[in-house]
């Protein structure tokens, strides 16, 4: 009996935190004078995020309603108090002149706990500074053009499969057909395996690539919470991705690895570029500072996070231009 009233008496005291927090908060940019729209109890001012919004679309709203009302406005990430650029020359400085000041994304991550939440586009703080300067020597148009003849090989194999594809069937969809070739691209240059996409659409890398961006391990309130109360959520050891999707990736990089390092093999990829900085052949940064080791989380994290950034995006993109050029078919020639 004593046991179960610590326990209760601990959930109650957790709970008032959790509302005085939530109260205190949401009354922040109020406060402060600034003009904010009056945050959702739980939601913050994301109502609609995942549902039927995106992040992009949640922002162009706010825009649109309050453009021209000043250089800035309150705006709650969540239950996270945030400032809302509305002027070009003041998100100009932010984003150049004073963007040593203003590096963290503000994002939910824990790679204590989730390895592949600590890409260089989640992490915040001296975390994500030194993670910069090790990997801007991997990105420079020197090192990125050996990765062309991979590029090259894997746009000959898509053009085989489309033309087979085609004679089956007059209709395509390419929608389908490009991720599987963005698929197989990323996939041989950040993670160096050949994940053949495009001849089997079910590959098991096609298919937790796509588990990776499309399935949520929790749900809009869980999201809420663990981006409120990220300390905390961190204590709990809450997580970002599907578990087995961290352990796919995960094994996939340390097999890669560890089938490099013993056998001597390079390919002048994202991936080899990763295990020299592993191994401290690239140590120094375009500062001439030194650069620690990259443990295998890291490794996996960054490639994880070229795969995701390089995937949609891209095949996106080609699907919208295929478009345009089959609806202006005079542009073609």
């Amino acid at each position: 009996m004593a046991i179960f009233m610590i326990l209760l008496y601990i959930l109650l005291a957790l709970i008032a935190y959790v509302v005085i927090s939530f109260r205190k908060r949401s009354s922040y940019w109020k406060s402060q004078g600034i003009t904010n729209e009056e945050p959702h109890p739980l939601l913050g001012n994301m109502v609609g995020l995942g549902k039927s919004k995106s992040f992009g679309d949640v922002w162009q709203e706010y825009y649109e309603k309050f453009k021209g009302s000043g250089p800035f406005l309150g705006f709650y990430f969540f239950h996270r108090p945030s400032a809302f650029l509305l002027d070009p020359a003041l998100i100009k400085n932010v984003l150049i002149k004073d963007f040593n000041k203003f590096t963290d994304r503000g994002f939910f991550h824990n790679p204590k706990d989730d390895p592949l939440s600590g890409q260089l586009f989640l992490i915040d703080g001296n975390k994500w500074r030194r993670m910069r300067n090790k990997l801007s020597p991997t990105f420079t148009s020197g090192k990125m053009r050996f990765m062309f003849p991979i590029v090259t090989q894997i746009c000959e194999e898509f053009v085989e499969v489309l033309a087979k594809a085609a004679e089956e069937n007059p209709v395509v969809e390419m929608r389908e057909m490009l991720a599987r070739f963005t698929t197989d691209v990323i996939g041989s240059c950040a993670f160096g395996i050949e994940c053949n996409s495009l001849k089997n659409p079910n590959a098991i890398f096609r298919v937790y690539g796509r588990k990776g961006l499309e399935e949520q391990r929790h749900g809009r309130l869980v999201m809420a919470f663990m981006n409120s109360f990220p300390e905390l959520s961190k204590a709990l050891k809450m997580k970002l991705f599907p578990e087995d999707v961290i352990q796919f990736f995960l094994r996939i990089v340390r097999e890669t690895v560890e089938y490099r390092e013993k056998n001597n093999v390079r390919r002048n990829d994202f991936m080899d570029m990763l295990i020299d900085l592993k191994n401290k052949k690239l140590i120094k940064s375009e500062h001439g500072d030194d650069l620690t080791n990259l443990t295998m989380e890291e490794i996996t994290a960054q490639a994880h996070v070229f795969f995701n950034a390089g995937f949609e995006t891209s095949s996106t993109t080609m699907g919208f231009a295929l478009y345009e050029l089959a609806q202006n078919q005079e542009m073609q020639d």
